[in-house]
């Protein structure tokens, strides 16, 4: 470990842990061994520790929940900032200011109890503020994004910037920071919120997306959501044909659309060893089952790419 590191992080009492095994820390339980890992509990903690990190010219990774990465096990990081205590919020009028690691789910369900508008379908999504604001992540007609009023971001020169949400270029599932054109480290996001107009219909809508949820996505455990982004099928003999065959068998109660979807194209496109690392409930979720997932992976990236054009990973992909 560097010497210069360790002597900053014992000096600011800012909580870390040497020679770390990420599948002990990785929301998949994936990776290889981390040099150092790091956990700031607050705003002041983890600016001061990029601060240093950036002036010093130390290489360092950035994570929350990890609930959207796959580290492979060839990816050792040297260091490694959790976000995930810098958690606290505070409110003033309509403004929610919350630590860049807070909890969405957390947050959404302190806020639609007090009567806010928009959250209501991300009580069961995943993952940290400033993940949401860099996936453009959402569900349920609901985001992040969409109550963004501004955030703090420290810049590689040590410098504080703040950007609205039109600096970020928002598209589908993407923003100016997953795309590389935005760098530095979010601090701190600043959310605009809007009383519900009917409190009890927010909350119907809430346990109307967790109920889907739970019918039609994996639990949390072994995967990382929605594999790809903005998925279009390639239209041709095979697709067709495994359509076909799902509606038939549906239809027939044979068993339920997406699972037989699922094995009719795991089969017409020759991936059927893949199986069990597909789930039932979506093609485009990857289960890391076992120790075996990250051999199959490529394959069932290879398989995508051949189902759809221009499939274009949603997860990050830690090499």
């Amino acid at each position: 470990m560097n010497e210069a590191l360790k002597s900053f992080l014992d000096t600011f009492h800012i909580e870390y842990e040497m020679d770390v095994a990420l599948s002990q820390k990785t929301w998949i339980k994936t990776g290889g061994t981390c040099g150092c890992w790091i956990t700031p509990h607050d705003v002041t903690q983890l600016t001061e520790l990029c601060r240093w990190l950036y002036k010093e010219k130390l290489e360092f990774e950035v994570v929350g929940q990890t609930s959207n990465m796959f580290f492979h096990s060839t990816c050792s990081p040297t260091v490694v900032v959790c976000t995930t205590r810098v958690n606290d919020y505070s409110q003033e009028g309509d403004i929610v200011t919350c630590g860049c690691g807070t909890n969405v789910m957390r947050l959404s369900k302190d806020l639609m109890e007090q009567g806010y508008a928009g959250v209501c379908g991300l009580t069961s999504l995943p993952g940290t503020v400033a993940s949401a604001v860099v996936g453009n992540a959402g569900c349920f007609k609901c985001s992040i994004t969409a109550l963004l009023q501004s955030l703090d971001c420290l810049l590689p020169d040590g410098t504080i910037k703040t950007y609205n949400c039109k600096d970020l270029l928002l598209s589908q599932r993407s923003s100016a920071f997953k795309r590389g054109e935005l760098e530095g480290v979010i601090l701190r996001v600043r959310l605009h919120l809007e009383k519900a107009a009917d409190m009890e219909e927010e909350k119907c809508k809430a346990a109307r997306s967790t109920q889907w949820r739970k019918l039609n996505q994996e639990g949390p455990a072994k995967n990382l959501g929605s594999t790809f982004a903005v998925l279009k099928m390639r239209k041709n003999l095979r697709n067709i044909t495994a359509f076909c065959i799902a509606y038939m068998g549906n239809k027939l109660r044979i068993g339920s659309y997406r699972r037989l979807l699922k094995k009719g194209l795991l089969r017409l496109y020759g991936y059927h060893r893949i199986d069990a690392y597909v789930s039932d409930k979506n093609v485009n979720t990857f289960v890391w089952r076992d120790e075996q997932a990250e051999r199959m992976f490529p394959i069932y990236k290879e398989m995508m790419n051949k189902i759809y054009n221009h499939a274009t990973l949603e997860i990050e992909e830690k090499i």
